[in-house]
């Protein structure tokens, strides 16, 4: 079409330019899931040592609290330092930056170990009560979540890091590149982790357990370290005050999925294209909450979205662009599970997942954010953890009893 004149050609520009922005975040977030294709290796790893994976009903438990809990603590890191990006608490660098970064940097340690905790624990409650796992095995299972959560953490926190602050940098909403895109690697990076660990525990014998047990002591040391040196940042203790309840829940409530996926371990085994496609699901169904819930809790702090339940009606749009984004990849998802088996079973399974969670998920990020700023707390230390656990747990359960309905035994 021909332009007559300046105002007709800035008046078509500026139609362009709303186009542009009314799919901005359509376009950002399906972007960003494109990064969760990396997920496939974490699933590809996961079924490649399926014999190591499933070498105890404990081991293949704590693969979902690994992923889900190690998200829970990567989901504080990230909702803090996009929010502190924006508000300029936290400068877009990894060296000269500010005691407000360092000390959530340091909190973020101290949540891995109790993570950590929490998992084994829960892990070895669990397999006692229900697999008679013996007493002799707890130390095992504590040190062998601690290392996996200490081996992750090495390159995962730099790198949340490190990509919040080029994204802020280059202009992007931080809101929406970190927690998808940090999730992928730290998924990748967290079964690498957990993969070395059990072959620390399984497979180098004497040696391989000295290794783990040295590792595991080593990180326990550099948390007490750094709780002292940051005693005196109220940040720190503000941080690991709230957030750690957040964790301790998240552990439980992952618990009970880690449990179902335990349930069918001979399914499993029989059809290993479940653990390719399950740490896709988990990151596209967890990161897809963790845009929507990072973004109704920078409004809400810069007083963008009314803090209630009414407020959501202005979110709609944010919305539904998330979740035509996150269709688009839970198609692509079933299409890659249904080249392996070649079943419309295979196909609809994870469709039924996306049609269940993801509503449920809006709800949950939504009514996270206003219940904790309606309480004066910091939302980044409650909406994405809880989150990504709930629905993560949501997932498995979901994906667990269609598998025991239309694969039984």
């Amino acid at each position: 079409m021909k332009v007559h004149s300046n105002t007709q050609a800035e008046s078509l520009n500026s139609g362009e330019e709303k186009v542009e922005s009314k799919i901005k975040i359509f376009k950002e977030s399906l972007g960003v899931f494109f990064f969760n294709f990396g997920e496939i290796l974490a699933g590809s790893l996961a079924v490649y040592f399926i014999s190591l994976v499933l070498v105890k009903r404990w081991v293949i438990m704590i693969y979902p609290l690994v992923l889900g809990v190690r998200g829970a603590v990567n989901g504080v890191l990230s909702g803090r330092l996009s929010t502190g990006l924006h508000v300029k608490l936290i400068e877009p660098s990894l060296r000269g930056n500010t005691k407000y970064y360092y000390s959530i940097l340091a909190s973020i340690y101290a949540l891995s170990l109790i993570s950590s905790l929490t998992i084994g624990f829960l892990a070895f409650f669990l397999s006692l009560i229900f697999y008679q796992t013996a007493l002799s095995e707890f130390p095992l299972i504590i040190f062998s979540c601690i290392v996996t959560k200490a081996i992750a953490l090495l390159v995962t926190a730099p790198f949340t890091s490190l990509l919040g602050f080029l994204a802020f940098r280059k202009g992007l909403d931080p809101d929406i590149v970190i927690y998808p895109v940090s999730s992928m690697v730290a998924d990748i990076w967290a079964t690498i982790s957990y993969i070395l660990t059990l072959s620390m525990a399984f497979t180098f014998g004497l040696i391989g357990n000295i290794m783990l047990y040295a590792v595991g002591l080593g990180f326990i040391f550099t948390v007490v370290y750094l709780t002292y040196r940051f005693r005196s940042e109220s940040e720190y203790w503000k941080t690991l005050k709230e957030a750690v309840f957040s964790i301790l829940a998240v552990g439980l409530i992952e618990a009970i999925g880690g449990f179902f996926l335990s349930r069918i371990k001979t399914q499993i085994e029989r059809s290993p294209g479940v653990l390719l496609i399950y740490p896709a699901l988990m990151a596209t169904t967890g990161s897809a909450g963790a845009i929507f819930g990072s973004i109704s809790t920078t409004k809400l702090v810069l007083g963008l979205t009314e803090p209630s339940f009414k407020g959501i009606k202005n979110e709609i749009s944010d919305l539904l662009q998330i979740g035509a984004a996150s269709f688009i990849m839970y198609l692509i998802y079933s299409l890659i599970a249904y080249i392996g088996e070649k079943t419309l079973t295979t196909f609809l399974i994870p469709i039924i997942c996306f049609l269940i969670i993801f509503p449920t998920m809006s709800l949950i990020s939504f009514s996270m954010a206003i219940l904790t700023f309606t309480r004066g707390l910091d939302p980044d230390n409650f909406v994405i953890p809880f989150e990504t656990a709930l629905t993560d747990t949501l997932l498995t359960l979901t994906l667990t009893t269609l598998i025991i309905l239309l694969y039984p035994i």
